[in-house]
């Protein structure tokens, strides 16, 4: 799956603990970087919960320029776990995320329907309790320019929303910034435009902020 121009992230983990019918579902959400962090988590759990008579993950990380989701139901009926708790992700528009729901079986029989909406609700009520945080895509542009025209080029940067990540001073001006990838182009062509041709700013890398 293709990267998109913007998601949100887990800054603060939820939690989360229901009972339905005797069963007691326990949700976890946390923030990863990577599908091996991701794994590690869930091989924590499993440590954590090895009584339990499930312990169901997804996750979704960014892998370059690719969006990796998996998802297991580890033992529970086909469908009825793991993609429950992917989608509830999905639709938070969550990336770099695990989110975990270990179930101690109480003796009843939930059903196909039954099962899906106890997954779901532990992984809904794990990220109730988790703070979100949006990240877009955005570029790096840096340039070299003189005392005099430093001024005018940071009152245009605040007002294009980029902000500066790195700076040199020595006989001229050296600036690094970051803002948003449909900026990027635009910002550079006025920088040079308002300068006479005295700046000509380079774009870096993309990246999401």
């Amino acid at each position: 799956m293709g990267l998109s121009e913007s998601y949100n992230v887990i800054k603060e983990n939820g939690a989360s603990e229901i009972v339905v019918t005797k069963s007691r579902f326990i949700g976890n959400l946390v923030s990863v970087s990577s599908a091996e962090e991701a794994e590690e988590f869930i091989t924590s759990i499993r440590k954590k919960y090895n009584d339990a008579r499930h312990n169901c993950w997804a996750y979704i990380v960014m892998d370059g320029d690719m969006i990796i989701n998996k998802c297991s139901d580890d033992g529970e009926p086909s469908g009825t776990a793991g993609r429950p708790i992917l989608s509830i992700m999905e639709g938070a528009g969550l990336v770099n995320v695990v989110c975990t729901v270990t179930r101690y079986f109480g003796g009843v029989l939930l059903g196909t329907g039954g099962l899906v909406r106890a997954y779901s609700d532990a992984a809904s009520q794990a990220l109730e309790g988790a703070v979100v945080s949006p990240i877009r895509r955005g570029m790096y542009v840096s340039f070299v320019c003189d005392y005099q025209d430093e001024g005018g080029i940071r009152r245009l940067l605040e007002s294009e929303d980029f902000m500066i990540t790195d700076s040199g001073y020595t006989d001229k001006v050296a600036i690094t910034v970051l803002g948003p990838e449909e900026k990027a182009d635009p910002l550079m062509k006025r920088i040079t435009d308002m300068t006479g041709g005295r700046v000509i700013p380079e774009s870096g890398e993309s990246v999401y902020y």
